[in-house]
């Protein structure tokens, strides 16, 4: 009963629109405040945004638990979208 539930919110999560910059993202996510934050530490590209982590997100000066949560959520769901690409959406479910 719970597998059923999860598969349908990670699918939910994967629907995210295609970004063109690290701005974009930002206001997406309602971040857009951190946008010279971002500049600073050289994050320009939406492809140095996908790796970024918890400690590295911390250190950029993010101090609020909050914002870097809904921050690593939105990248675990792009990285994830990047990932699942190409398959059909059953597929992409699992």
């Amino acid at each position: 009963m719970i597998l059923p539930v999860f598969i349908a919110f990670r699918s939910m999560e994967v629907n995210l629109p295609e970004f063109q910059s690290v701005d974009d993202w930002l206001k997406y996510i309602n971040m857009e405040k951190y946008w010279e934050t971002f500049q600073a530490n050289g994050i320009d590209t939406l492809n140095k945004v996908a790796q970024l982590n918890e400690d590295d997100l911390s250190e950029m000066g993010i101090k609020l638990v909050g914002h870097r949560n809904k921050m690593k959520k939105s990248i675990r769901a792009m990285n994830s979208q990047h990932h699942n690409k190409g398959m059909d959406e059953e597929e992409a479910a699992i």
